[in-house]
Order: structure tokens, then sequence, then C-alpha cells
């Protein structure tokens, strides 16, 4: 195991941190105090997505509005509700899975 570090060395060691801690205080100290984070809308994005697969265009909105935490939204999807509670990242994933690929012309599907 590690070898256990003398009193004199512990005692060095505890000044340099308590040391640290009072710079760190003190620079705190100087700098302005913080202001306070500003009200997020109620609506916070609108992605439109419009689908020309099928012949004709299909647009299909997902509204992003605020919910509790400052990461994650409340999706509503064509105007109905989707999830209570979800971050940027899944919403992106359930874009990306709910527009499947077509398949490729080499593929049974069109035969």
């Amino acid at each position: 195991m590690y070898r256990k570090p003398s009193h004199k060395r512990q005692a060095e060691q505890r000044r340099r941190i308590e040391a640290m801690k009072r710079g760190r205080e003190r620079a705190a100290m100087a700098r302005e105090p913080r202001g306070r984070m500003p009200d997020l809308p109620e609506l916070r994005r609108e992605v439109t997505v419009i689908d020309y697969d099928s012949g004709q265009p299909i647009a299909h909105t997902l509204h992003l509005y605020r919910s509790d935490r400052v990461d994650c939204y409340r999706a509503v999807a064509d105007g109905k509700p989707w999830k209570d509670r979800i971050g940027w990242s899944k919403v992106l994933a359930g874009l990306r899975k709910s527009y499947q690929r077509l398949p490729g012309q080499r593929s049974d599907f069109w035969w």
C-alpha cells in the first residue's frame, strides 16, 4: 500500500489546503454577485418536419414547452401530448426513429 505521510507533511498539506480555501473565498467575495437566471418562455422550441416521401408533402409540428427542469421540455406532437419531460437528445432520437428510411432501389420492397 501507500506510505502514510509524516506528521510534518500532513501539517504542510493542511496549511496549503486552508490557504487555497481562503484564496478561493476572497476571490468569490471580490467578484460581482451573480444575477438571477432569466425566466424561460413557455414555448421554448418548435420543430417542423415536412415529409415528401409519400408523394404529397405532410407537415408535422413538434412544440417543446418549458418544464420543471431547465434541460428538459414538455413535448407536444401535432397538438397531442407526447412526453411530460424529455431532453433534447431524446427528442432527436424520437424523430430519427419515427421517420424510417425508405428501402433502396435494389430492395425486394419495390418488386
